[in-house]
């Protein structure tokens, strides 16, 4: 095996990647609490926010494959410091956007870069020794959910001073600072070849495949949906909420999934996979239902709560992924892993806001929820426990 165990247990390895990983998607998720103003400052309708968050989604589809091929051949931090140039590119064709053609470009260039990164980070987690796997990736979900946290807090503080172009340029700097930390890092770092990665795939039954790639398609779709289009929706639309609220409110929610994270790797390593991954599924199917129903401002602040104190079941089914593919192709397998739960991102929001336009707030979440469901009785059938057994 060429990457060492040491090198990848070291925290000079997976610290530089985190803060990467962190401030990069910090910029990539700015986004969400700023809709409301984009669609009044650009004339876009719920549809029309809907299709913004999917042009997202189709800058991911297309970079997911080949950013996991790659990691199956390159190193980390080089690998991330090209995705903080690319977040910082589209973050600030954002911020300087004249018309909804423009903003469509930025959201597909965001996309390919939050693509870029998170493909890297999970694939450089996911080679810890199995029996620490859990919590390694569980130190990934941290990275990522809490920069999903912080993004849209950072856009809806900054739009509440000064305005949604100005978040958005500030984040275009932040990327571009990241980068060069990340290029002066990846030179000092140590030495890890490259092809850790490269033999042939494990064979591993098709319905497992099945379930486990249809789990991101689950909780990206709810994501996307849900705390993405349909909350800051809902939020300004029905409850009258700021702006600086709904950025608040999904900042919160982002660190509830680092609870949710931290507590599904414990689990995970030292209990079950299997423990881990289907108390988050409820968690997600019963967000939607709330959301469905509910028509407070206490109602959505369940949902949100809901669905990210659950969100750490996709983390759970890469780590499985990960234990079954073990010997080459993980980067391969993490690459379609992740596009299918892009497929979702990209439809998912289509669907939400259009069916929110013409049916409301029950409707737009309707085919989403029967999705989840069937999600769940198949990963409970197909899915295998792959823990270490405890002697």
């Amino acid at each position: 095996m060429s990457r060492t165990r040491s090198a990848l247990d070291s925290p000079i390895h997976f610290g530089p990647i985190a803060m990467g990983l962190f401030f990069i998607t910090v910029v990539a998720f700015i986004r969400a609490p700023l809709l409301p103003e984009i669609g009044r400052d650009l004339d876009m309708s719920p549809t029309a926010l809907g299709a913004l968050i999917a042009a997202f989604a189709l800058g991911r589809i297309i970079t997911d494959v080949p950013a996991g091929r790659l990691t199956d051949h390159r190193a980390a931090r080089p690998m991330l410091a090209i995705g903080a140039i690319i977040v910082a590119l589209g973050s600030f064709a954002a911020g300087l956007a004249p018309d909804s053609a423009v903003a469509f470009v930025a959201s597909f260039v965001l996309g390919v870069g939050s693509a870029w990164t998170n493909t890297t980070g999970i694939a450089a987690f996911a080679e810890a020794p199995r029996e620490r796997r859990g919590v390694a990736m569980s130190g990934f979900a941290a990275a990522l959910m809490v920069g999903q946290a912080v993004g849209p807090t950072f856009g809806g503080a900054v739009a509440s001073i000064w305005d949604w172009r100005v978040a958005f340029v500030a984040g275009a700097a932040l990327g571009l600072a990241v980068a060069a930390i990340l290029a002066i890092s990846a030179r000092a770092g140590p030495a890890i070849e490259h092809g850790a990665n490269v033999g042939a795939l494990n064979p591993v039954r098709a319905t497992t495949l099945l379930a486990l790639y249809l789990l991101p398609a689950a909780q990206f779709g709810v994501g996307a949906a849900l705390i993405h289009t349909l909350v800051p929706i809902v939020g300004d639309a029905e409850l009258s909420l700021s702006v600086g609220t709904i950025g608040l409110a999904i900042g919160l929610g982002g660190l509830l999934r680092l609870v949710g994270a931290l507590a599904s790797g414990q689990v995970s390593d030292r209990y079950s996979r299997r423990w881990a991954l289907f108390p988050g599924l409820v968690l997600q199917l019963a967000a939607l239902v709330v959301f469905a129903v509910g028509s407070s401002v206490a109602m959505w602040w369940v949902a949100i709560t809901l669905y990210s104190l659950g969100s750490s079941a996709v983390n759970v089914g890469a780590t499985v992924l990960a234990d079954l593919s073990e010997g080459g192709g993980l980067g391969r397998r993490l690459g379609v892993f992740r596009l299918t739960g892009d497929a979702a991102l990209l439809l998912a929001p289509l669907a939400g806001g259009a069916l929110y336009d013409v049916f409301g707030r029950g409707w737009a979440t309707a085919p989403l929820t029967g999705f989840v469901a069937c999600v769940i009785v198949l990963a409970f059938v197909a899915i295998p426990e792959t823990v270490p057994a405890r002697t």
